[in-house]
């Protein structure tokens, strides 16, 4: 095969795509067998599926275990367990027909049991987890026989075929989820084309064919074996050296001199994840919207986008929905301006500027180098940061949803509604700048009720608009998905979720 080149000038003029995009499928028909070799530089934590938030463990999870519904090519809700499903005229009741003949990884059957105790387990607050406020306003799940289940909702909620498909709302069996839950952090007990081989957190996940996998003739691979890289550059290193295959995430400062190297396929997806600068509402100095206006005026965004992401990416708002979604609504464009950002900061009672600690994880790199570029470029608005880098672990125990100012960093969601659900609603989650705000929070529980599209688009964008209003976060960019990969991988694919790999497509073409 001819090796793809790839630089950003060609990148530049060809960038655009919102849907599942990768190197062109085979004419060949797939061959069956071999071992996968994928890298990642953030450590898969947790194999829970109701509770993990990380690039690698997305993409365990999928490999291990199915949905009611899985995220299709278009963000579409494509069947996975359920097989078809139906809603009533005001789409307050939805019934899904399951898929017959499905085993769990440890030899029971999936019926609609399996089903009722996830989304009860999904919809206990004990439980944490991130699909709570996703998956709609169900009032009741049933299950109607064997291969039945039947919801009912508080109020109408037309988006429920794709909120199941959350990534936290894979099915999990009654047996685990009810009997001893806490199994569930380092085993897997799913109905994926994968089953759990090894898990070590620190270094290696592998996994290997399930040859119950309810999709006849896939998976093609044998297995998939997931590598930690703590080290950036010991990643790029293994992967030029062909040891190995993809590399799931390609840091921006590396992804022209790895696109650029002889027999490598890289690939460049525009999407809707973001850094942000959380901004705690509820906690002195960001109390005051005119220093969270202040320092969103101090943000050179342009500068960021080429500083931090050489490019790949895109200016933002400090709205959180990105063009990519259906029901996106564009807000005012914020002008880099710092003698206002001063005399705004003056006006809030900090003639003298205003010295801050910004936090930063470790990992993904991409927040300390938000934190450096923010450094200097706030300076002549009056805002002086001391940048601190800690380790991810340290991160999510005492800085993540706790500290006044960090940098935050988040994949896009399937829908406006799974979005705001996650992170903005005053119930959400991952609510992390105490915003709080009622009118926010009627106008995303009246979209739910609606089955108007034209009013749900306008209700959102309403919805938009205050967020860029208020400004719980400071959101500077978009960043572009960047992943590379070895010739001999076929139909690799990259979604700008980056929560559906479709792993079990893949094959290799060795020798």
């Amino acid at each position: 095969m001819t090796p793809i080149q790839v630089d950003r000038r060609a990148f530049l003029a060809a960038t655009g795509a919102t849907a599942l995009v990768g190197p062109a499928a085979s004419a060949q028909a797939p061959r069956a067998g071999g071992v996968l070799k994928v890298s990642t530089s953030t450590r898969c934590a947790s194999l829970n599926p109701l509770k993990i938030s990380a690039l690698p463990e997305y993409m365990a999870m999928d490999m291990l275990y199915s949905g009611l519904t899985r995220m299709a090519p278009d963000m579409s809700a494509a069947p996975d367990l359920a097989t078809e499903w139906s809603a009533n005229a005001d789409a307050t009741e939805f019934v899904f027909k399951l898929r017959p003949g499905v085993t769990f990884h440890h030899g029971r059957a999936f019926t609609s049991a399996d089903v009722v105790a996830t989304v009860k387990a999904v919809l206990e607050p004990k439980t944490g987890s991130p699909a709570r406020a996703a998956i709609g306003p169900i009032d009741e799940v049933v299950a109607v026989d064997p291969l039945t289940v039947r919801f009912r909702l508080k109020s109408p909620f037309a988006d429920l075929p794709v909120a199941v498909a959350h990534p936290n709302a894979r099915i999990v069996p009654a047996d685990i989820v009810e009997g001893d839950p806490a199994q569930l952090e380092t085993k897997a007990f799913g109905t994926g084309p994968f089953k759990l081989d090894v898990y070590d957190s620190a270094r290696l996940l592998r996994v290997v064919k399930n040859p119950a996998y309810h999709v006849p003739g896939l998976p093609h691979l044998d297995a998939v074996e997931q590598y930690l890289f703590p080290d950036l550059a010991a990643e790029s290193a293994n992967f030029l050296a062909r040891q190995i295959d993809v590399m799931i995430e390609v840091q921006q400062a590396d992804f022209r001199r790895i696109a650029a190297a002889p027999g490598v396929v890289a690939t460049r997806v525009k999407a809707g994840r973001f850094a942000n600068l959380v901004l705690r509402m509820d906690q002195k100095p960001f109390d005051d919207p005119r220093v969270r206006r202040a320092l969103a005026m101090a943000v050179d965004r342009a500068a960021i986008v080429d500083l931090v992401l050489d490019g790949y990416g895109r200016v933002a708002s400090d709205n959180a929905i990105s063009p990519e979604y259906r029901h996106f609504a564009a807000t005012p464009e914020v002008k880099y301006d710092p003698a206002a950002a001063k005399r705004l900061l003056a006006e809030a009672g900090h003639p003298n500027g205003l010295k801050l600690a910004l936090i930063c994880s470790n990992r993904p790199a991409i927040r300390t180098q938000v934190g450096v570029a923010l450094k200097e470029m706030v300076r002549p608005a009056g805002f002086d940061l001391d940048v601190q880098t800690i380790p991810h672990d340290t991160y999510l125990a005492n800085v993540w949803r706790k500290g006044n100012f960090y940098v935050g960093y988040w994949n896009m969601r399937p829908t406006e509604d799974s979005m705001f659900t996650l992170l903005f609603t005053s119930d959400a989650p991952f609510a992390d700048s105490a915003w709080n705000s009622k009118p926010f929070d009627d106008l995303v529980a009246a979209a739910r009720r609606t089955t108007s599209d034209a009013e749900r688009r306008r209700l959102y964008a309403e919805a938009q608009a205050l967020m860029a209003k208020d400004l719980p976060y400071i959101l500077p960019f978009f960043q572009d998905v960047l992943t590379a990969n070895h010739p001999v991988v076929k139909d690799w694919s990259v979604h700008p979720l980056q929560l559906v790999f479709y792993v079990e497509k893949v094959w290799l073409q060795r020798g």
